[in-house]
């Protein structure tokens, strides 16, 4: 059983939305399906898949001898910004990021 985690600047529940197609699948299978949506940090999420199957040493042959036990977004840090607006007043914007959390163990 291997864990990986890594941060990625879209907010939690936009990333939610890629990791529900993925999911308890196994490797092989979770990695072409990331290579079909059409989302834009897909490709975060299938390198982070990559790095933790590099880790664990498993080729590309036996990927799908391996499963996703675990894959969750939560909130990370929030970058605050501030925006100008009228009379010389100003709005306060909110960066959101995410920490993606995958476990992988063996079928």
């Amino acid at each position: 059983m291997s864990k990986a985690s890594t941060i990625i600047n879209k907010s939690p529940r936009k990333v939610r939305l890629i990791i529900s197609h993925i999911k308890g699948l196994d490797l092989a299978s979770a990695m072409n399906i990331l290579k079909s949506v059409n989302k834009e940090k897909t490709k975060h999420i299938f390198n982070l898949l990559k790095s933790v199957a590099a880790n664990m040493g498993i080729t590309d042959a036996e990927l799908s001898a391996y499963k996703i036990q675990e894959i969750v977004a939560e909130e990370a840090q929030k970058l605050y910004r501030v925006v100008p607006r009228a009379r010389g007043s100003a709005f306060r914007t909110r960066r959101r990021y995410s920490r993606v959390k995958v476990e992988i163990s063996k079928k």
